[in-house]
C-alpha cells in the first residue's frame, strides 16, 4: 500500500511540474506576441530621434562635445533599432531561406544576450573570421540555435560568473563553423552523452524541459549540420557546430 500511495503522489508531482511548465510556455507566448507589440513601438522614437540627430550634426557651429554627445545618441539608437528589427524578424513564424552572414548573426545574438551575461557577470570575447562566406538557410533558426547554447552555457556559469569565447571560422570541404566555449563547471561524463537525448535535464523542477538541446541537434542536423560537444568537470564545456555552405 505504501508503494501504491508513493506512486501515486509521484505521479501528482509529474503532473503539477508538468502543468507549471505548460503554464510557464503559455505566459512566455503571451509575453512574445506582447513583445513585438512593444518592439514596433520602440521603432517610431528610435526613428526620430536618428533622424534628428544626423540633422543636428549637419549643422555648423555647433561645438565639438555636443558633436561627441549627438553622435553617440545617434549610435545607440541606430544599435537598438537593428536589435529592434532583428527581434522582430526573430519572433516571425515564415521561412526565411536566404544567404546568411553567420558573424552577422552572431553579433546580434551576443547583444541579445549581453544583459543576460552581465547580470551574470560573465564576460563574453569573439573571435570572428570576416572571411567567411555567406550560408544559405534560415537564419531564424541559426539564431535559435546559437540562442540555446549561448544560454546554456550563461546558466551553467550563472554562480560564479566565466568567460564565453564565440568563435567563427571556415571548416573543411564547403563549410563554415562556430566554436561556443565557456570555463563553468564542466558536464560529468555520465551525463554528456545524454544531453541531447529528449526531456534530459539537469535543472530544477520548473527552470528546464530538456528539450533545449535536443531541438539544437535536431535543427543543425536538419540543416545538414553536424554539432560536437566537449567537456571536463571544472575545465569548462565547448560545443562546436559546422554548417555546409550550400543545402
Amino acid at each position: 500500500m505504501k508503494d501504491s500511495a508513493a506512486g501515486h503522489s509521484n505521479e501528482a508531482i509529474i503532473s503539477a511540474d508538468l502543468l507549471r511548465q505548460l503554464a510557464y510556455n503559455d505566459k512566455m507566448a503571451e509575453l512574445g506576441k506582447i513583445s513585438a507589440g512593444v518592439v514596433h513601438e520602440l521603432n517610431a522614437p528610435l526613428s526620430v530621434i536618428i533622424s534628428a540627430s544626423q540633422m543636428i550634426l549637419r549643422e555648423e557651429g555647433v561645438p565639438e562635445v555636443v558633436q561627441e554627445m549627438i553622435s553617440r545618441i545617434n549610435t545607440e539608437a541606430q544599435r537598438l533599432s537593428h536589435l529592434t528589427k532583428g527581434l522582430l524578424n526573430f519572433s516571425s513564424h515564415d521561412d526565411t531561406i536566404s544567404e546568411v552572414d553567420l558573424n552577422l548573426t552572431v553579433d546580434f545574438i551576443l547583444n541579445f544576450l549581453n544583459f543576460e551575461a552581465a547580470r551574470r557577470a560573465v564576460i563574453v570575447l569573439k573571435q570572428l573570421d570576416c572571411t567567411l562566406p555567406t550560408i544559405r538557410l534560415d537564419g531564424n533558426l541559426l539564431k535559435q540555435i546559437l540562442l540555446n547554447i549561448i544560454m546554456n552555457a550563461l546558466q551553467a556559469m550563472e554562480e560564479n560568473g566565466g568567460k564565453l569565447l564565440v568563435e567563427t571560422s571556415n571548416g573543411a570541404s564547403d563549410s563554415v563553423c562556430f566554436i561556443i566555449t565557456d570555463n563553468g563547471p564542466g558536464i560529468p561524463i555520465e551525463t554528456l552523452d545524454r544531453i541531447f537525448d529528449r526531456y534530459f535535464t539537469t535543472k530544477k523542477p520548473g527552470d528546464g524541459t530538456g528539450l533545449g538541446l535536443f531541438v539544437t541537434k535536431s535543427l543543425v542536423e536538419s540543416m545538414g549540420g553536424e554539432i560536437k560537444v566537449t567537456s571536463r568537470v571544472g575545465g569548462g564545456t565547448t560545443f562546436m557546430v559546422t554548417l555546409p555552405i550550400r543545402q
